[in-house]
């Protein structure tokens, strides 16, 4: 060992330090799935919207996958593609929430059926009684 002002002047070694690799797991890849929203035109003030089926991670006013009508909400004017619209529904595409309730209102999708349940009236005791006093 060589000793001098400095200490030590023995060559350092470094030494390995193994890690344990954590186990792989199966992760679920999320794949794109594809959107039917509206994409704004217009100006401002006075806006127009186009139905696209388009990747859902792309950008609102991406290139779409398929133009499937429009929607001018100053005039309440639609024209919709609805065979298209209902093959892409049945391949999975999945609409926004004002998409589909713009579909809804077309009859180009079915509206789910609402269960009304009815409210039962509890008629307190004390009133027949008082019903036949009088």
């Amino acid at each position: 060992m060589q000793t001098s002002m400095l200490g030590n002047t023995r060559a350092f070694q470094a030494t390995r330090v193994v890690a344990s690799r954590p186990t792989r797991v199966a992760v679920p890849v999320i794949q794109a799935r594809v959107a039917l929203r509206f994409q704004r035109f217009g100006r401002k003030k006075a806006p127009f919207y186009r139905l696209v089926a388009i990747d859902s991670k792309d950008r609102r006013d991406g290139r779409p996958l398929e133009y499937l009508g429009w929607y001018d909400p100053l005039k309440k004017e639609t024209n919709l593609k609805a065979p298209e619209i209902k093959t892409w529904i049945s391949n999975g595409a999945l609409p926004s929430d004002t998409v589909r309730s713009l579909l809804q209102k077309a009859m180009v999708i079915p509206t789910p059926v609402r269960v009304i349940v009815p409210v039962k009236v509890v008629v307190p005791k004390d009133e027949p009684a008082a019903a036949k006093k009088a």
